[in-house]
């Protein structure tokens, strides 16, 4: 019994590293991702087709200014597991925006762009493979469930 308590803040320390490790993984994917031209374009092509509720709620929506806040929003998803303070409060600002009060973007939406956005960056990153698809599921997945944590 003494023996698990001693490991288990060694599992804790691992668990710690192998994010780290994932999240500078999906940095350098985004970084490749991103310095192709048709990037954001591409992921919002992917996204509004992926469901007609999606569609109806970009409308009336300037996507180009929509593609400099993603790829800013994108920077601070992942930057977010690791209490980065700017990608907190921005994070925290999404959350707010988004809730049932704000824009009132439904839960299951946010499946769809993770999806989507993976998707996007498969067809991007020269350098993808199914080991960076669970990175950028896992980094993605904090910061949706805590913006989906204020709905």
């Amino acid at each position: 019994m003494s023996r698990e308590v001693c490991f288990q803040p060694l599992m804790a320390k691992d668990g710690e590293l192998g994010m780290k490790e994932d999240i500078s993984r999906v940095r350098l994917s985004y970084g490749r991702s991103i310095a192709k031209r048709d990037f954001l374009g591409r992921f919002y092509e992917i996204f509004l087709a992926s469901s007609p509720e999606i569609a109806r709620k970009f409308v009336n929506t300037d996507l180009e200014k929509q593609q400099e806040l993603l790829a800013m929003s994108v920077n601070m998803v992942i930057l977010f597991p690791q209490e980065n303070k700017i990608a907190k409060n921005a994070v925290g600002r999404i959350r707010e925006s988004h809730s049932r009060s704000g824009l009132n973007i439904e839960p299951h939406l946010y499946t769809l762009w993770v999806d989507s956005l993976v998707q996007a960056v498969s067809e991007h990153d020269p350098e993808f493979n199914d080991q960076l698809e669970v990175s950028w599921r896992k980094v993605l997945q904090i910061a949706i469930d805590y913006i989906v944590g204020g709905y």
